[in-house]
């Protein structure tokens, strides 16, 4: 079963992250003397002024999440990604003459805008949608082959599988953006039986089903090399992105990720999956075709029509988000329960030595 996805069958949906501005709380209903409302009043607009002096200041800094004008406890809060960012924050708005006693900052989680798999990414990272021709997948990593920015996808992720005929991607979809991010330039010819024994006859063989495309020139496509989607937990069908994985080390050695190895793979249909290796260096056919892929790896995890070409990963480091990349994923089963990848040592044996890292 191969697992690119017909256009036809594809359904667009868009998210979005929108952002309003609301009143703080009150002050539980009670009316205020009229001295105390003047009081009360005059702080207000003072505290006013002050947010419009110091708010563009404070999140033109690098790491500032947010600024509040905090009418019911009369103070000017600051959210910040980490503990780093505040002396800056302080700096700035001791510059700007504002006293400690009027505000405070407070580490906040990052605020992202809502984005799926299935929507556009610039720069591109692995795990989101890909199109061509009349079909959808997923890319499956960026890499540098030699000075070349690339990224790598599954043969069968182009108009012919197997040999160059120089397939055009676009991403999310060309009706969405038409620009062509990246044109197929390697995607090495099946072979026979009389070519490798490995090979049965009758069979088209390779040792994996990757292909690699040619990104083209910035600021046509921009791409993030070492970053893969995440989206909020394994196995849980969501394809809302809250993140991203960072690859730090690849596995260019090893030919088999051992039995009971837990790994991964992001994909644009069914998003974050994950499983444990059941099989190594399995010979396997593909349904309804004459191509056998040789020493692939199968995984008992999630897999569906268009996620054929997610990068595979081991979590080296769950608290940094750090990865290593194992593979290509080109097939699953039948029943969406097992996917196939191509280890990523034979990947580089039939498109060469690739840079997959984050910079």
């Amino acid at each position: 079963m191969t697992t690119r996805i017909p256009l036809t069958r594809f359904v667009l949906v868009a998210s979005a992250l929108v952002l309003a501005a609301c009143t703080d709380a009150p002050n539980g209903g009670l009316t205020a003397p009229a001295d105390a409302s003047l009081s009360s009043s005059v702080a207000q607009d003072r505290l006013a002024r002050l947010f419009g002096s110091t708010s563009p200041a404070v999140l033109a800094l690098g790491g500032t999440v947010f600024a509040d004008n905090d009418e019911a406890n009369h103070r000017l809060v600051f959210g910040v990604e980490n503990q780093r960012v505040i002396p800056a924050v302080r700096t700035v708005l001791s510059q700007l003459g504002i006293s400690a006693a009027d505000y405070d900052i407070k580490v906040t989680a990052p605020i992202y805008a809502v984005v799926t798999l299935q929507e556009r990414m610039r720069p591109t990272q692995a795990g989101f949608q890909i199109h061509f021709g009349q079909y959808l997948c997923s890319l499956g990593f960026n890499a540098d082959a030699g000075t070349q920015r690339s990224f790598i996808t599954a043969s069968h992720c182009t108009n012919k599988q197997g040999g160059v005929e120089g397939t055009q991607y676009y991403q999310p979809l060309s009706t969405v953006d038409n620009t062509v991010i990246a044109t197929e330039v390697d995607d090495p010819a099946y072979f026979t039986f009389k070519t490798d024994p490995s090979c049965s006859h009758g069979k088209l063989c390779r040792y994996s089903d990757a292909s690699r495309a040619l990104y083209s020139s910035a600021p046509t496509a921009t791409s993030e090399r070492g970053a893969i989607a995440e989206t909020s937990a394994p196995n849980n069908n969501s394809l809302v992105v809250v993140g991203s994985f960072a690859v730090t080390s690849q596995d260019d050695a090893g030919t088999a990720t051992p039995v009971g190895t837990t790994v991964n793979k992001v994909g644009r249909t069914t998003g974050w999956t994950q499983g444990q290796v059941t099989n190594t260096c399995v010979t396997t056919n593909v349904s309804g075709t004459r191509f056998q892929q040789l020493c692939q790896t199968f995984v008992a995890a999630g897999v569906g029509p268009g996620d054929s070409g997610s990068g595979v990963f081991t979590i080296t480091n769950e608290s940094k988000g750090e990865t290593k990349l194992v593979g290509i994923l080109w097939g699953g089963s039948g029943d969406g329960r097992t996917f196939v990848f191509s280890p990523l040592n034979q990947v580089e044996r039939e498109l060469g030595p690739l840079t997959a890292t984050h910079q």
